[in-house]
């Protein structure tokens, strides 16, 4: 007998019986709608949904596919805003990050630097060392850019980006002394005396190291004679004959009040810058 014709002899009872076992089995449940998911109930599921996304744990008991889907909406809605907020952010972090590390521009006596050291070299050479040039240059008057005929350092800066093609005749009026054209040498070499040589900075000294006033300064330097073996423009540089390290004159005074602003060694130098040897007749 077939399985089919057993289970028909078994009578209505047995087929009731395997009915219920099937459905256990596949564990078909009856239909059930919740009263809450109503047209005025879908506000307050929509929701909490979002409140459900933004951090409650769903506890994956029986709900309708309607609000499973809701939470899932929610959810994704959440973390997409929170995506932009944050990249947001980021940018302008990294916008300020980037403005806080932009370099600031040089100064006027790193810029004039810059163009005086790279124009004049060899036996046109104004400073001894980048150092030298800056300390002399925070000892001149600052002056106002496109500046001509002053004993300033803005003067100085015109002068020396000129020399970037005419070294001969520009270094000198680039350099510590004016040459008359950022000042006359006497203006420019009584500046530098009157920032580095006084009574305090050479204390100690016997020899003459300061002057008593501007203007002593200028009539002792207007009263020199010419020297007649001396060079005729200024220059640092140590290799060149006749250089301005020794002799009766401005640039031998000049060369050495230089070193003493870039040595801080006025008491040294000052004696020699108001006209000791070596800044004597040869």
């Amino acid at each position: 007998m077939s399985r089919f014709r057993r289970l028909a002899a078994l009578g209505p009872l047995a087929l009731l019986t395997l009915s219920a076992a099937c459905t256990q089995m596949l564990d078909i449940q009856d239909a059930w709608i919740d009263p809450a998911l109503s047209v005025g109930g879908s506000a307050n599921s929509g929701a909490g949904a979002l409140s459900s996304a933004a951090g409650e744990q769903s506890t994956g008991g029986t709900t309708g596919s309607a609000g499973g889907h809701n939470h899932s909406s929610g959810g994704a809605h959440a973390a997409g805003t929170g995506s932009a907020s944050d990249k947001a952010g980021s940018d302008g972090m990294t916008a300020g990050a980037g403005g806080a590390d932009a370099p600031e521009p040089p100064s006027a006596c790193e810029a004039y630097c810059d163009s005086v050291l790279d124009n004049c070299k060899g036996k046109y050479e104004q400073y001894r060392s980048r150092g030298q040039c800056l300390e002399v240059c925070k000892r001149l008057p600052p002056g106002t850019p496109g500046d001509e005929n002053v004993n300033t350092v803005e003067c100085r800066i015109r002068q020396a980006r000129f020399a970037e093609s005419e070294a001969f005749l520009y270094c000198k009026s680039a350099g510590p002394l004016g040459a008359g054209k950022c000042g006359s040498n006497c203006e420019s070499y009584c500046a530098l005396m009157d920032a580095t040589c006084s009574k305090g900075s050479t204390a100690g000294n016997v020899e003459l190291s300061y002057f008593d006033d501007h203007q002593a300064c200028l009539a002792n330097c207007g009263a020199m004679t010419d020297d007649a073996t001396g060079p005729t423009q200024y220059s640092s540089s140590a290799t060149i004959e006749p250089n301005s390290l020794v002799g009766n004159n401005v640039f031998c005074r000049t060369f050495h009040v230089a070193a003493g602003i870039e040595q801080d060694a006025a008491s040294e130098h000052c004696p020699h810058a108001m006209g000791g040897d070596p800044c004597i007749a040869q």
